[in-house]
This record gives structure tokens, sequence and C-alpha cells, in this order.
């Protein structure tokens, strides 16, 4: 891989929250990458299949560096993903997965790129789009004045209860290692806490956006467990994740709040509000689409 490129492969795979997923860059060119997670159990859910978030993770992951690779790196250059688009298309069961990433469009601030895992046999795993932003706030000063946060709109969570096992739940290695923690889980909602760990942080002591992505990927979920009860019986997968990235939390906790919009027999559509602990600005918002079957 070409020097130039060094700096960057190095700050991605010295990430906190990269180096614990495994993240190793095998290449690196103008507008495309290709990066691989090697197994490993602590990513995986039982029976040794690659955690949703963990796929999640990798596409956002992918998808920043593609759009980094003709970015010039300055103290006034912000830059973050705006938007993530997974779709789940099979299960890596004990196996490396490979993520290549390929810009689709580069404008004045907004990357878009396209980015394509798969295992080793070449079988897809999951597809998503990154959308990245790089602002110069030097070209542009008065864009700092031009702000605005909102507080979370969903109504506050009434009580604590809890479906049997929701606490299970949580326990999978790669939930456990992020330190989630449920407060509710009760007729299609879910209240899930997340605290600030060094290990779940990019550069910054800020909350990764990999992480984020896991975080609303799980509480839709068990918002869904939540209406059927949990049932290891049952074949549960999550179909797809969208998720707006809104501010970064810097060494704070959150908070992710999710309520099932619809139910349509297997499928559960979730929306996921992601918040501050202490500070309340919503951090991240999404919606996940979940799957069930159900044995009657």
């Amino acid at each position: 891989m070409a020097n130039e490129y060094q700096s960057l492969i190095a700050r991605c795979e010295g990430a906190p929250y990269n180096c614990r997923l495994g993240i190793r860059v095998e290449s690196v060119e103008p507008e495309r990458v290709r990066l691989r997670v090697p197994y490993q159990d602590e990513n995986s859910n039982p029976g040794k299949a690659l955690h949703g978030g963990v796929a999640a993770s990798t596409i956002n992951i992918a998808g920043a560096l593609a759009a980094s690779t003709k970015l010039e790196a300055a103290p006034s250059v912000e830059t973050a993903t705006l938007d993530l688009s997974v779709s789940y298309l099979a299960a890596a069961i004990g196996e490396d997965i490979v993520a290549t990433a390929e810009v689709l469009r580069r404008g004045k601030e907004i990357v878009y790129s396209d980015v394509d895992v798969r295992n080793d046999a070449g079988k897809r795993i999951a597809h998503g789009l990154v959308t990245y932003r790089a602002f110069d706030h030097a070209a542009e000063p008065s864009a700092r004045h031009r702000q605005r946060h909102a507080s979370p709109t969903l109504p506050a969570p009434q009580g604590a209860e809890l479906i049997h096992g929701a606490r299970t739940f949580v326990m999978v290695p790669f939930i456990a290692r992020l330190g989630m923690e449920v407060e509710r889980a009760h007729d299609g909602e879910a209240v899930l806490h997340m605290p600030f760990k060094a290990d779940n942080a990019d550069h910054g002591e800020v909350v990764h956006e990999g992480a984020l992505a896991a975080l609303i990927d799980t509480t839709g979920a068990l918002a869904s467990w939540s209406i059927v009860g949990l049932n290891l019986r049952y074949k549960a997968s999550t179909v797809g994740i969208h998720v707006n990235y809104h501010a970064p939390a810097q060494r704070e906790a959150v908070t992710a709040h999710a309520h099932t919009l619809r139910r349509n027999n297997e499928i559960f559509l979730n929306s996921v509000t992601v918040s501050g602990r202490t500070s309340g600005t919503v951090v991240a918002t999404g919606s996940v689409t979940y799957r069930i079957v159900v044995l009657d």
C-alpha cells in the first residue's frame, strides 16, 4: 500500500473500538478500501454467528475510510458519518468477513460510499451505504452559529417492566462487551443504556458510530421480542437498520429508546432514539426492521 495512506491505516486500526473488533486494513487506494474482520467468539451470537452490530460497524468503518482517502486532514475540518443504511443478507458462521468499500460520489461536503461485506468464499453477508461529511469550518466560519438541537420526541417510558429473559438478551459476548443494560422491555417498547467505555470509543473519546449502530440494532430487536416474549426456539434476525447520526457523545453514557411502530406477522418495524444520559442531546436516531418466526 502507498506510503501516503499509512497514517490513515494506522488511525483506522488504532481506534479503540476498531481495534477491539479486530479490524485489519488489507488494501487502500483512492476512493476504494478493503477491510477484514477475523472471526472472534466475542464478536458473535450463540452458535458462532456474527453479531449484526459487528457487520454494521464494519460497514460504517469501511465507508468512512474510503471517503477519507481523498480528504486533507486539518484542525478546522470536521468529519463524521451522517447516515448509515445496512441490509443483512446472510449469516457469517465462525468465519472472517471482508468489507469492500467504494466511493460512489464525492460532493463539496458529502461523500457516498457503497460497502459490500462477504465471507472468503464470496457469499454476501451484508450490504450498506455510508453517507459521510467533511466540513471545513475555516472556509465558512459563520456555520458555527447555524446550529439547532432538539430533545427526544418519544414519550418517557413508564416503569421498568421486563419480559422474562430480557437481561439475558444483552449477555451475548459482543453486547456484553459494550456494557449494555436493559431498563425496560415490555409491550413493544425497550430502553437500553450503554456506558461510556474507552474501548467503545473512536479517537477523541467519542462513542464510536459503530457502537451506536449496534445499540440501535439491539434495542429495536428487544422491542420486537417484548411483544411475542423471548423464546430461543423462535428463529429471528435483523432484516435491516437505518441510522442518522446527529451529535457526538463525548465521554457520555447513552440511552436508547425503541418503540415498535408496527407488527405485520413476522415483521416488526421499530423506531429508535439515542440520547446522552447526562446532556439529553439526541445523538442518533434510527429504524430497525426485525423478523421473528413464531412457532405456533
